[in-house]
């Protein structure tokens, strides 16, 4: 048994840095000044980004963001996620952004960063949770209009992030977003092609534009209706599937869109060239938040080191499905 009082002084350390751990058995949640950072059995499984991160050379400095999700791992340890790419560094990794939106008589777009019409930052952690199987932490995010100090919050949103205990061979989560308005005013969204939850995948995966071919290793899509990556795109699926071998390890993910979601199964947006998809409920046409009003969206997330399985995809989206009624 560990002396009581070196687990006094090793937590009063901890906490002297900043960093809060909540353990679940094999599964811990780490909090820092700069990330939540979920492990496995010490294996990484992702990190929530809290305060903007420097951008890379070569980037502009608004493309800075806070309040998303990178890197995401596989379980061999690849970042299948990919963070300010130069071909659009505006797309970060795991995250949630409207394009085509609008707030007090004013165009919003709080997706695309280089025409300054709207940011989302990261506000505070609200909660860090453990129960037996699972950690979780929900943290407050802000979607704010204008300028300088007419800087104003359109939206304010929670995200509850849970990662589940699992085997060796899967990393699972889920997130929860809950987005209500920060005012009196709604926020309207306009029927568009992209905007939503996303997730931008690794480099390695971009292809050159107006490219068919699919060599080994290169990214292939599927969704649950059977559609590849040009077939796919603007189709409603439960699910979506992408893998490909990052530095010759397989990886793969799957996201799944709860068929409780708005406009479920949703219109999903794949990129032909990218390595980006999204979840697109503005594809059917135009909707708004209004106050008092919350619009609340849950994704799962199936993360393993090898190619698409679809019999392994099915039995997850069944549980799911049962556990979302």
């Amino acid at each position: 048994m560990k002396n009581p009082r070196c687990l006094a002084l090793l937590f009063a350390c901890a906490v002297c840095v900043g960093i809060h751990p909540v353990d679940a058995g094999d599964l811990e949640l780490t909090e820092t000044e700069d990330q939540i950072r979920v492990t496995l059995r010490g294996k990484p499984v992702l990190e929530y980004v809290k305060t903007e991160k420097p951008v890379p050379e070569g980037i502009e400095p608004h493309f800075r963001r806070s309040g998303y999700i990178h890197p995401v791992f596989t379980p061999a340890g690849q970042e299948i996620s990919g963070d300010f790419p130069a071909d659009h560094a505006h797309q970060h990794a795991l995250f949630f952004a409207w394009t085509k939106a609008g707030f007090d008589g004013k165009n919003v777009d709080f997706w695309n960063q280089a025409k300054d019409l709207g940011k989302i930052e990261f506000r505070e952690v609200v909660e860090l949770k453990h129960e037996e199987q699972q950690v979780s932490f929900s943290v407050k995010h802000a979607f704010t209009v204008g300028a300088g100090d007419k800087r104003v919050d359109a939206l304010h949103e929670i995200w509850t992030v849970t990662v589940h205990h699992t085997p060796d061979d899967h990393f699972l989560f889920d997130i929860e977003s809950a987005q209500q308005c920060a005012s009196d005013k709604p926020v309207t969204l306009g029927k568009y092609h992209y905007g939503g939850m996303a997730f931008r995948g690794n480099i390695q995966w971009l292809k050159e534009n107006e490219d068919h071919s699919i060599d080994p290793g290169d990214l292939v899509y599927l969704t649950s209706e059977g559609k590849d990556r040009w077939k796919g795109n603007h189709t409603r699926a439960n699910w979506v599937a992408f893998s490909g071998k990052i530095d010759g390890q397989d990886a793969s993910a799957t996201v799944f869109c709860s068929p409780k979601n708005f406009r479920a199964p949703q219109h999903v947006r794949i990129h032909p060239n990218k390595p980006y998809f999204c979840f697109s409920p503005m594809v059917e046409g135009p909707f708004r938040i209004a106050p008092g009003e919350k619009y609340v969206s849950r994704y799962r997330y199936l993360v393993t080191s090898k190619p698409t399985d679809v019999k392994k995809i099915q039995q997850q989206w069944d549980g799911y499905t049962r556990s979302e009624k």
